[in-house]
């Protein structure tokens, strides 16, 4: 069914650079100098990789940067104009992103058939540059309209990322080039990391050491106003508009970077690659192949993994890092984002490294093993997390002392390595076993995964002004436990699904071998 590849082509792999969707191409026999044409089709397909994976990078800077802050930039928006946007519209505003990433989940596969894996993540990626341009002048409407449009945006990223990568990889290349692509675009935490600490030191670091009359009350909070009574009260860490403006502008251009970087992508697929972009499948019929994901056996089986990734991301981008803010004993440690950023992005990067290292030398490491490592990190991040946080820190700014110590800048360094370390984990698996699950249905199974983990998200995201701290580091422990069970379950499948049709390619090379002798034979006499 197109899982193995069955035939080798022996002809040299025809490229085609488009500088857009709509020009014309370029190949090897019209121009056998171009470079594109010279490369090997490893070399190529490393190409396509790459790109990808920094495209990745340019928009994620600013989406995942920003999420670490949003709900405590937002908050330090309403207490500056409380009438402008509501103090919990940052989990609001990201809730309304996820609610629009599911709806458009369910039309995604069949936009990416109308178009082109190209063509969809440029679109994508405008959609995600909309968002931080409206921080310029905030406006409520503008914020969730702009944070729905995102949500589309993140539908048609990731369907369009899934196409392109199994147009460009074959079945033993899948895993590790899953794998580069996401430690290429994890390191845009680290980029984000620089950008936040470089602002940060700009205003509100330099700033707070400008006036030494002042410089308790500004390290606590640089935007508390001055009637406030600074000796017998904690401030939490708010932002000011001088470096929301800086932060956010910062974010847009590079977002901008990467809608220029998905307009000049390659476009051709590899050979043998383990899915063709060149699909002619209507409208109407992407909805009902869409529908049939839905209701297979092996996309039922895995939504405690898809949903387990949509409580974990909800938990590591936003809602732990706000806690940091929202802690008024840290309101000192104003780098505090900047090095949470810069542990998840170099924890991302590591492990993507690794899980590429290890897939080339040890068969389906991409799988079980690395479902495994996630897993097993994701509870060890709960575990530091429940031990140094206020339990009230996710849901408003507090005073209270955590369960037996504050944490520091070392700890949430390691705290943010060890979740970036398992979040790579469990999104390489879950790209991986779309890849291979539905071997006629990859693009529905990537749209079936992300339909089930932005549902996860959104009610995590529409709930979490209600919940402390304990809820998430005892509910995703026990999320992961039974994903683990599930997934498990679906690799043997494909395992066995896998053998069966290893040995019917070899029975059929057995075959082609004794009809070939029986030829000879037949010639001779």
């Amino acid at each position: 069914m197109g899982l193995l590849p069955t035939t080798v082509s022996s002809q040299k792999t025809t490229y085609r650079l488009m500088a857009d969707s709509g020009s014309g191409s370029l190949t090897s026999s019209s121009a056998t100098g171009s470079w594109l044409t010279r490369m090997s089709p490893r070399a190529f397909e490393l190409l396509c990789i790459v790109m990808l994976g920094f495209g990745h990078l340019c928009i994620m800077t600013g989406c995942d940067s920003q999420a670490f802050i949003l709900e405590s930039v937002i908050h330090s928006i309403h207490e500056r104009e409380p009438g402008r946007i509501n103090s919990h519209a940052g989990y609001y505003g990201q809730a309304t992103c996820y609610l629009a990433f599911v709806i458009t989940c369910l039309v995604s596969p069949s936009f990416l058939y109308a178009t082109s894996a190209k063509t969809t993540l440029f679109i994508a990626s405008v959609c995600f540059t909309s968002f931080p341009l409206g921080f310029l002048y905030t406006n409520q409407y503008y914020y969730f309209f702009s944070a729905a449009l995102n949500g589309v945006g993140f539908a048609l990223y990731y369907t369009g990322n899934g196409g392109y990568l199994t147009s460009h990889s074959t079945r033993k290349t899948i895993e590790s080039n899953v794998s580069i692509s996401w430690a290429i675009g994890s390191s845009c935490m680290i980029v984000g990391a620089g950008i936040i600490a470089l602002i940060t030191y700009f205003t509100a670091g330099a700033g707070a050491s400008s006036d030494a009359a002042s410089l308790a009350m500004d390290i606590a909070n640089a935007t508390v106003n001055a009637t406030e009574n600074s000796t017998s009260q904690h401030f939490e860490r708010r932002f000011s508009n001088t470096e929301i403006y800086l932060l956010f502008s910062v974010f847009a251009a590079i977002s901008f970077i990467g809608n220029v970087t998905f307009l000049l992508m390659p476009s051709s697929d590899i050979d043998n690659c383990i899915e063709s972009s060149k699909k002619i499948v209507a409208f109407r019929d992407g909805i009902s192949l869409m529908y049939r994901a839905f209701r297979s056996p092996k996309m039922i089986i895995l939504i405690p993994t898809f949903v387990l990734t949509g409580v974990h991301t909800s938990f590591w981008v936003s809602i732990y890092p706000t806690t940091l803010t929202f802690n008024s004993h840290l309101a000192s440690m104003i780098y505090l984002p900047a090095i949470y950023s810069l542990g998840v992005g170099l924890g991302e990067t590591i492990m993507g490294l690794l899980i590429s290292f290890c897939s080339k030398r040890i068969k389906n490491f991409g799988m079980r093993p690395t479902m495994f490592i996630g897993c097993f990190l994701t509870c060890l991040y709960c575990a530091l997390i429940v031990v140094s946080t206020p339990p009230t820190a996710p849901q408003a700014p507090t005073s209270e002392k955590p369960l037996w110590f504050q944490p520091t800048r070392t700890l949430v360094f390691i705290i943010a390595l060890i979740g970036g370390m398992s979040d790579c984990c469990l999104c390489s698996v879950r790209s991986v076993i779309c890849a291979l699950a539905m071997p006629t249905r990859r693009d529905q199974a990537f749209s079936v995964s992300k339909f089930y983990q932005s549902i996860g998200t959104c009610v995590i995201f529409f709930i979490s002004p209600f919940l402390n701290i304990y809820y998430y580091t005892i509910g995703i422990p026990i999320l992961c436990v039974i994903a683990s069970f599930c997934f498990f379950f679906e690799t043997r499948r494909i395992k066995r699904m896998e053998k069966s049709l290893t040995n019917m390619e070899l029975d059929q090379q057995q075959q082609r071998k004794k009809s070939s002798k029986y030829e000879t034979l037949d010639e001779e006499f």
